[in-house]
């Protein structure tokens, strides 16, 4: 069942129930905000060199971690300074504290103090024009695309699974398993699911101005056929990689149609070159239900 905003926001406080002091400050700086055009996330994953980190409170749309600290933090001031630095280099977000103190009153001025930084922070963000309200609705949602009609790279288009975005492409499959399918719905075109993460058998990535893409087969055996196939196939490629960033999410985003680089490419490593094409038109696809 999909949950509605309004659940969304009730489950990530209630994520702090057990926590007192977690639990007022949280709930505190949100119905001070007293926004809901600001996305917030509590208990927030984020890898680490060894392991990960669950940070506080975090506001995406602004790349800002809350951390509280209660009065055991005391005792783990360097573990403390260790796991933030392992956090922003890690992510190259911002994290401010809040002290748990005997005074409620000083408390809820360090309260009062995040708020203004934080309005602050997205005012400044909206004068940038860099500022996208939160939209909860739009969220991995394979119908508000369809009926947006059109999917652009920087719109950050999202899917949770293969299978959707695959019937957001007006597919119409049941099964979202596979990483490379043959358009129902442009013609020389396929639908391609990379793995921009390195694992066993491959090692893919894209470059930092998301124009090129690097395919690397680690396995010799597997790496010349895999070649040989990727140049019989002279078609445009609609990329949605799995990616796993340093929060732990997992999705698929659009990133663009790519056609293979034939005169760069060799057995070692297969490359992709962006098209240029700035979105791709979806006004062939029938409204999107989720199969059973």
């Amino acid at each position: 069942m999909k949950l509605t905003k309004q659940e969304f926001i009730i489950r990530q406080i209630a994520k702090t129930n057990k926590k007192n002091f977690e639990n007022y400050v949280v709930t505190r700086l949100v119905h001070s905000l007293n926004t809901d055009e600001v996305k917030f996330l509590t208990q927030q994953y984020v890898k680490r060199p060894n392991g990960h980190a669950l940070t506080d409170m975090y506001l995406p749309q602004i790349k800002l971690h809350i951390e509280i600290d209660e009065p055991f933090h005391e005792k783990q001031l360097v573990n403390d300074l260790d796991r933030e630095l392992d956090i922003i280099n890690a992510t190259n977000h911002e994290i401010r504290r809040i002290k748990i103190t005997n005074s409620i009153s000083e408390l809820n001025n360090q309260i009062d103090g995040l708020t203004q930084y934080i309005n602050s922070r997205i005012s400044a963000s909206k004068a940038n024009g860099n500022f996208k309200p939160w939209n909860y609705g739009e969220e991995f949602d394979p119908n508000f695309w369809i009926s947006k009609g059109e999917l652009r790279v920087e719109d950050n288009p999202k899917f949770r699974t293969i299978l959707d975005a695959c019937n957001c492409m007006g597919q119409n499959t049941k099964s979202g398993y596979r990483a490379f399918y043959t358009s129902k719905q442009f013609e020389n075109h396929h639908l391609w699911f990379p793995k921009f993460f390195e694992n066993k058998e491959w090692d893919n990535s894209i470059s930092d101005d998301g124009l090129t893409i690097k395919e690397i087969c680690k396995i010799s055996e597997k790496a010349e056929n895999h070649y040989k196939r990727s140049m019989k196939y002279d078609s445009l490629r609609i990329v949605f990689p799995k990616s796993i960033d340093n929060l732990g999410f997992r999705m698929y985003s659009f990133k663009g149609i790519f056609k293979t680089d034939l005169g760069a490419s060799s057995v070692e490593m297969v490359l992709y070159t962006e098209e240029l094409i700035q979105r791709l038109m979806c006004q062939k696809m029938s409204p999107y239900n989720k199969h059973k």
